[in-house]
């Protein structure tokens, strides 16, 4: 059957237009051709643990983009008796804020005190929906944007004031392509692995009770 001039015309001008669309596609790297950027282990923060376990989380959870970066702040303990200790990593691409996770040393409290504590810690109200518990430490939680864990630390006698943990968080701020209950799974990953490293850095004497760290 003979197409009419005028659908010959439309059907060339569809093709052209969708060679032209993937074009810019790739000249701009855009999806499909967008490249992905590669999470290179000595460029990960020192406080997120193993560094091959820890890009082996984040290039599971995080989201595609060209090129990532990590900023780091820690402030260590100096000795048994300091109470402070705290570490933060963000994780940028693509100019925008992908990932946080902090750790903080803080008195001992109980789990639904620390829980609700640990909720107001978090940047967006999706990060703490279905939040449910998992198994480390004193208690933990988790969602597909967000994972902490309440850590013994010091012992009471120890340091004033009694028995301190730390509390250490992962929250994802952009989705990326896992699904829902993989993405819980990186991040308590990645949490449990801060945890262990913020648990000799602030040079706890108790059992943090993580269940191995993977």
């Amino acid at each position: 059957m003979k197409l009419s001039r005028p659908l010959v015309l439309l059907a060339v001008g569809a093709v052209v237009a969708l060679a032209l669309l993937a074009g810019i596609a790739y000249i701009f790297k855009l999806p499909p051709f967008r490249e992905k950027g590669e999470i290179k282990a000595g460029e990960v923060c020192s406080s997120l643990g193993s560094s091959s376990n820890a890009v082996d989380a984040l290039t599971k959870v995080l989201p595609e983009e060209s090129s990532y970066s990590f900023d780091e702040n820690i402030d260590l303990r100096t000795d048994v008796t300091d109470t402070n200790f705290e570490s933060s990593c963000f994780v940028a691409g693509g100019g925008k804020q992908l990932l946080v996770a902090k750790a903080r040393l803080m008195e001992d409290e109980s789990a639904t005190s620390w829980t609700q504590w640990v909720k107001g810690t978090a940047s967006n109200e999706v990060s703490i929906q279905s939040l449910t518990p998992f198994t480390a430490g004193d208690t933990a939680v988790s969602s597909s944007r967000f994972a902490a864990v309440f850590v013994p630390c010091t012992s009471a006698g120890k340091a004033p004031g009694g028995q301190y943990n730390l509390s250490v968080s992962t929250e994802l701020k952009q989705e990326g392509n896992t699904n829902d209950a993989a993405a819980r799974d990186e991040l308590i990953k990645l949490a449990k692995n801060a945890a262990s490293y913020a648990h000799v850095k602030a040079k706890c004497d108790m059992a943090p009770n993580l269940g191995g760290t993977s």
